[in-house]
């Protein structure tokens, strides 16, 4: 027995001091993309030292419990996980709709009768898909045929892209942000006679090294081309609390979908809910509100795609 509690005593040390470790190097992110890889899943992080810390009190080990306590608070922190209820002003009055759906269809995904459903149940006025490849989108030509504005640029590997859209658009372009990026979608439409830019694009990976962060700065530099009305929606693979997300985020002026609840948000992995991280994202300047959000069905892919109600604020 004796022998059991020793090895507890060692399993619960260590989780404290490998957890706690990834809780402070992530606090480095900005430095480097490596710093931001343990940035990710710092609500696990949280669930985990919040155990380790009951588990060292019920062993006597008071120290090692307000270690497990100082940092499950780091983590708290970084979160954005509010101790009171926040409170919320109206910053305007919001008018017109516009519904958006953005989904990762995955790369591979062949179950193209799911994504057809998604866009049957949801009913989106713009369709943004990222992850869209050539036989991805020869299925939604055929069959999406009400959304006849199509802004594609399809490719075989994870970063293709494409917009479908059943109400006008003033422009659409595809343009690669930084030059040697993936494609991203800039549109311009009209929700309650007033101009929205709306932007649908694929961050690449922090895996992919220097591009992840040069995407997100290469956003941030043609800001000011986006107009006072912008919508930056798509897979940032990154959860909006790490360090580059939000400098995106302060230097663009924007605020994102999930407006402080994003440790409570989930759109990847589909496949399991303990590692939920909040991937999918739309990031909104001050002129647009969202009336509301949800996930849509499942596509077959890894992610869970956003439908998202927009609408302008007038003052």
């Amino acid at each position: 027995m004796q022998r059991v509690i020793i090895a507890f005593r060692k399993a619960v040390t260590a989780v404290v001091v490998l957890v706690g470790l990834a809780s402070v190097l992530g606090l480095l992110d900005r430095l480097s993309w490596v710093f931001e890889l343990a940035d990710v899943f710092r609500l696990q992080y949280l669930v985990v030292l919040v155990g380790a810390g009951v588990a060292a009190l019920a062993l006597r080990r008071v120290r090692l419990a307000a270690l497990a306590a100082a940092l499950a608070a780091v983590n708290v922190a970084v979160l954005g996980i509010p101790l009171v209820a926040p409170a919320t002003a109206a910053s305007g009055t919001p008018h017109g709709s516009l519904r958006l759906v953005v989904a990762n269809v995955e790369v591979g995904n062949t179950d193209f009768a799911a994504v057809e459903r998604l866009v049957a149940r949801t009913k989106p006025d713009v369709f943004g898909v990222t992850e869209l490849t050539p036989i991805m989108a020869r299925h939604l030509d055929r069959r999406l045929s009400q959304y006849r504005v199509r802004v594609l640029s399809t490719r075989r590997d994870a970063y293709g892209i494409g917009l479908y859209s059943r109400v006008p658009l003033l422009s659409a372009r595809v343009v690669h942000l930084p030059a040697d990026g993936p494609p991203t979608i800039v549109a311009r439409l009209r929700v309650a006679a007033r101009p929205v830019t709306l932007v649908v694009t694929h961050v690449h990976t922090p895996f992919a090294g220097s591009i992840h962060v040069r995407q997100l700065q290469a956003l941030d530099a043609d800001r000011r081309g986006l107009g006072a009305r912008a919508v930056v929606c798509g897979d940032f693979n990154s959860p909006p609390w790490t360090g580059p997300l939000r400098q995106f985020a302060s230097a663009g002026g924007f605020r994102d979908l999930y407006r402080g609840s994003a440790w409570s948000a989930y759109s990847w992995p589909s496949w399991s809910s303990a590692l939920r991280v909040p991937l999918d994202n739309c990031f909104l300047s001050g002129g647009v509100t969202v009336r509301s959000y949800r996930d849509g069905s499942s596509t077959g892919s890894d992610h869970r795609p956003l439908v998202v109600d927009l609408a302008v604020l007038k003052r």
